[in-house]
């Protein structure tokens, strides 16, 4: 007897999958942009301009808002492990690939939940001193330009099993490869603005994929083997 699409348990994955990772980005965004509107220098930040934000965001809302950023992480933590699941389903043994991706997944959630560096310095951000804020910033930038290559190869992981067997469509497997190509190279440009172009470009795949993900079904995702010839 066939599973119903209502009970298939890859169904309800990838159902689950789609709400953490859908829930997870507008989290992780909103965070982003509520703290962008404190006053968050670039990079290039000065000590001064490293203590005056710190000092900014060292009460009320802000440290809400840095907290979500930590439940955030544990939601993309679960979109990452429900997607690579979904992949290595598809790309079959050995799932070299789907493997990297969940591993590079991890890692960047971890960087996401469990560096504290930039909320330990915004905790005491009026009692600073300028050279302890300007250093706990730096830390903190760096850190962040560092897990985009995290980011990068699970991107570009996930792209080719997305390519490789046309699962969710190629195009957005080339979406994934290019986007973290781009992320990947930017390291070595962190302070450079252009990074925001490639980071971008990988949470909107994210949710494009989240979309595919609440609309999927078994019977349609993977490509239909070519029937055997008569020998």
């Amino acid at each position: 007897m066939k599973t119903r699409i209502g009970t298939d348990p890859w169904v309800r994955l990838a159902r689950i999958t789609a709400v953490t990772g859908l829930i997870a980005v507008v989290l992780l965004f909103a965070s982003i942009i509520a703290l962008a509107a404190r006053g968050e220098p670039p990079f290039t930040a000065s000590n001064e301009e490293a203590r005056a934000y710190f000092a900014n965001v060292s009460v009320g809302w802000p440290q809400t808002a840095m907290a979500l950023t930590s439940v955030a992480a544990i939601g993309i933590l679960w979109f990452v492990v429900g997607l690579t699941l979904l992949l290595r389903r598809a790309e079959g043994d050995p799932p070299w690939r789907s493997t990297i991706a969940l591993a590079s997944g991890v890692l960047l959630t971890a960087y996401t939940a469990l560096d504290a560096s930039l909320e330990a310095a915004s905790f005491r951000g009026a009692d600073l001193d300028p050279a302890v804020a300007g250093y706990a910033f730096d830390v903190g930038s760096i850190g962040f330009a560092n897990a985009w290559l995290a980011l990068a190869s699970f991107a570009v992981c996930a792209g080719w099993v997305v390519v490789a067997t046309g699962i969710f469509g190629r195009w957005l497997g080339w979406w994934a490869i290019i986007s973290g190509i781009g992320l990947a190279l930017s390291r070595f440009f962190w302070t450079a603005e252009i990074w925001s172009v490639p980071y971008v470009l990988c949470w909107l795949w994210m949710i494009i994929i989240c979309i595919r993900l609440l609309r999927w079904s078994p019977a349609t995702a993977y490509p239909v083997p070519p029937p055997a010839t008569a020998p």
